[in-house]
Parts: structure tokens; sequence; C-alpha cells
């Protein structure tokens, strides 16, 4: 009978361990799915930070020029450009276009030059 007893003992512990081994790799697989898509998640954010900022340099340079539409290539690759257009009400309209797809899409009104006033 010790024999037997000892044989449900070390199955118990072994069925422990394996348990023990099954929650501690959950919880390092939900640790790294979290880390990724934050870091996805920042990824993202930097790149329309930067698209942003890339339309209103874009709207400051041909709004000086007073054009009525620019196109600015930005990744010839990708068809990637910036299409500048001066609409009505002295707005400007960036538009961040991928082919014939509009991807982003940034309207400023146009400061009033010294001239002008």
């Amino acid at each position: 009978m010790s024999g037997n007893q000892r044989s449900k003992r070390s199955v118990r512990r072994g069925a422990a361990f394996l348990l023990l081994v099954v929650v501690v790799l959950m919880v390092v697989v939900e640790a790294t799915r979290t880390m990724l898509v934050g870091e996805f998640s920042l990824r993202k954010s930097e790149t329309e930070r930067t698209r942003v900022r890339t339309m209103i340099a874009a709207i400051d340079a041909v709004g000086a020029l007073g054009e009525g539409s620019v196109d600015l290539p930005v990744n010839e690759a990708n068809q990637e450009r910036i299409v500048v257009s001066l609409g009505e009400d002295q707005q400007i309209t960036a538009r961040w276009m991928r082919g014939d797809h509009v991807v982003d899409q940034l309207t400023r009104q146009q400061q009033e030059s010294e001239s002008e006033e």
C-alpha cells in the first residue's frame, strides 16, 4: 500500500506542476500580446502624427505660392502624394493620396498676408 500511495502523490505532484506550467505559459503569452498591441498602436499614432505634420508643411508651402492646386509626391513606389488645393473662403485642403484613395485629409484657413491688409 505504501508504494501505491507514493505513486498517487507523484501523479498529483506531476499534475500540479503541469497546471503551474500551463498557467505561467498563459501569462507569458498574454503579456507578449499586450506588448505587441501597444507597440503597434504606438507606431500607428507616430505615423499619423508624421502624416499630419507633413500635410501642415505642405499647406504652408503651397499657401505661400497662391496656386490653385499642387500635387506633391511623397513616395512614388507606393503612389503616395499630397494634393493641396485652395478652395473657397480661403480654405486650403491637403489630401494624402495613395493611388486614387484618400488616406487622410486636413483643411485649414489660409492666413492673410500682410500685403492684403
